[in-house]
């Protein structure tokens, strides 16, 4: 089985489970978060605070419950999730925005003054942080780029997309055990990679 026929199966389960949950089967509910809130989380933590993310992912399913029955199938069932995300998201920086704006009117001038120091230090961390984050994938995908394309693509779905080693066995089409085997020898090449390259830069 390809992988265009197991997404294609994976999808026709989830629209099993919104037709059940429509039709008042609420527990059916639980496939479409588990199919879904690594979906979500991944689109979320491209636009909130780490902080902030696993409270506003139980508002979209929260509001993808809700909104269930309005689904058309007029584009794929993702798609249309990604959406409620995306207003969720929004709307956490309404608010934000609202509460932020109540607190500083009641901030004389110096505390207006440390609230701006305050704002401008954590940009700076964050530009830190995101550059840090640039080069350790640069680093990644340097190292990725040497491995052979049998331990690249476990550790594609095992490390970097974070499916179970059940579900990488079945994308790979080979058991479990095997699975762990192929994990386990592949990350021992990636460190010994990285560790190759971290020695070149020094030289």
């Amino acid at each position: 089985m390809t992988d265009t026929d197991n997404r294609q199966n994976d999808q026709a389960f989830v629209m099993d489970a919104v037709t059940r949950v429509v039709d008042g089967d609420v527990e059916a509910f639980a496939v479409i978060v588990h199919a879904y809130q690594r979906l979500v989380a991944a689109e979320l933590s491209r636009r909130l605070p780490a902080q902030d993310i696993q409270e506003v992912a139980q508002d979209v399913f929260v509001r993808a419950f809700r909104a269930l029955p309005t689904y058309r199938h007029a584009a794929p069932f993702h798609i249309w999730l990604l959406r409620i995300t995306r207003y969720a998201a929004m709307d956490f920086w309404r608010r934000k925005y609202r509460r932020r704006t109540q607190l500083l009117g009641d901030l004389d001038e110096a505390g207006l003054r440390r609230v701006e120091q305050i704002q401008q230090q954590q940009v700076a961390e964050q530009e830190t942080d995101a550059a840090a984050r640039e080069a350790a994938r640069e680093w990644l995908a340097a190292a990725l780029a040497r491995l052979a394309p049998d331990d690249r693509a476990i550790i594609t779905l095992v490390e970097l997309e974070e499916h179970s080693m059940e579900e990488a066995a079945r994308r790979l089409g080979c058991g479990v055990s095997a699975a762990k085997v192929r994990a386990f020898r592949a990350r021992r090449r990636l460190h010994a990679v990285l560790t190759e390259l971290r020695q070149q830069k020094h030289r």
